[in-house]
């Protein structure tokens, strides 16, 4: 196969990701009027479970510490990363929770300097000026209209760039089913005590199992096409293309809840993601 053909298939698989992690927001947003996030996580947590141990069944090895340091730190990343966007969805436009959830790139070099100690090279503090410049006018702090819901759709980014940062120091010694298997655990052992904690029952509502199945089987699919995407093409593709799903957010938006982003959520949109095309350019340039 081309190399060419190669960064079609991931551009398409990117699509399809983007795509389907919408629906995953749509549902998530729709069954959490009915049941509390950490309750979500688990049910989700456990239909990745269920799918994933025939797929590891006879697989699984004795690993060395700093790999189990780095499935924990993985796991807690997405743990996070995930229950704060899920909240985040509960008190702002999905479009602008997504958005914030996508910024885990700009986190992702203040991430690897506080894990290794890798100073952020000048050439990148550009890139990172302007996607921050992007996510202020996008969270829009000023005293009339600060919501600090965004600033958890926000910390939803930090969570998901340990997880981006660990996983690709894992890809390269474990499986991504033995990746995704172990994160789903820790997440269903760490929601649980917390849904019980809150006074929440697991029991699910008849009316919601059908929402919860369409979170739990979308999750899935998308994370293996995000595992498809970084497999045939470079970050520096996949990275930018992935923001196409800022747009899906923005028409299941306003098609269900009638939200309108206004000029300062699109200026800031694009800021992002003309940071995310600097960056990336960078990328290109370094390999």
């Amino acid at each position: 196969m081309s190399d060419l053909y190669l960064v079609k298939k991931g551009i398409y698989a990117t699509l399809a990701y983007a795509l389907i992690m919408s629906v995953t927001a749509v549902a998530a947003k729709q069954v959490q009027t009915q049941i509390a996030v950490p309750v979500l996580v688990f049910w989700q947590s456990l239909f990745c479970i269920v799918i994933l141990i025939p797929q590891m069944w006879g697989k699984w090895q004795r690993r060395p510490l700093h790999i189990v340091k780095a499935h924990f730190l993985r796991s807690l990343g997405g743990f996070l990363g995930f229950l704060f966007y899920y909240w985040a969805l509960n008190h702002i436009p999905i479009v602008e929770a997504s958005l914030l959830r996508s910024c885990a790139p700009l986190c992702v070099p203040f991430v690897v300097l506080l894990m290794h100690r890798v100073f952020i090279p000048k050439s990148r503090w550009l890139p990172l000026i302007i996607g921050f410049i992007g996510v202020a006018l996008v969270i829009n702090p000023t005293p009339e209209h600060f919501n600090p819901w965004h600033i958890i759709g926000l910390l939803s980014a930090v969570g998901l760039a340990f997880s981006m940062v660990t996983t690709r120091v894992l890809s390269s010694h474990v499986s991504s089913q033995e990746t995704m298997i172990v994160y789903f655990a820790f997440s269903a052992l760490l929601s649980l005590p917390l849904a019980l904690v809150q006074g929440e029952s697991l029991a699910l509502p008849a009316d919601t199992w059908l929402w919860v199945l369409v979170v739990a089987v979308t999750l899935y699919v998308g994370m293996h096409l995000y595992t498809l995407a970084y497999t045939y093409a470079p970050a520096s593709v996949v990275s930018p293309v992935s923001y196409i799903g800022i747009v899906f957010a923005g028409f299941w938006g306003w098609v269900i809840w009638g939200h309108v982003p206004d000029w300062l959520a699109i200026s800031g949109t694009v800021l992002i993601f003309i940071s995310v095309l600097l960056s990336a350019r960078l990328n290109r340039q370094k390999t």
